[in-house]
């Protein structure tokens, strides 16, 4: 499971991360981003559910998508 700091700011900074999350994850559509905006945990089922990839690994790269967008600020 993502932790709290990770979501508020996945959520905070969305718009803003989105253009990475489709790099890094590119079998999502821009329905499934939206429904990840306000729930995280969901867009990590989702992503694995197309990707077949292990949730924990999707949750890491997660977690390095946002920690590169925050060292951009």
């Amino acid at each position: 499971m993502i932790d709290q700091q990770t979501k508020q700011q996945l959520q905070q900074n969305f718009e803003q991360i989105k253009p990475q999350l489709k790099q890094v994850f590119p079998d999502l559509q821009d329905q499934d981003l939206q429904q990840g905006k306000s729930n995280p945990d969901q867009l990590v089922q989702t992503i694995a559910q197309k990707s077949g990839r292990n949730q924990q690994q999707i949750e890491q790269q997660l977690m390095q998508v946002v920690q590169q967008q925050k060292q951009k600020f």
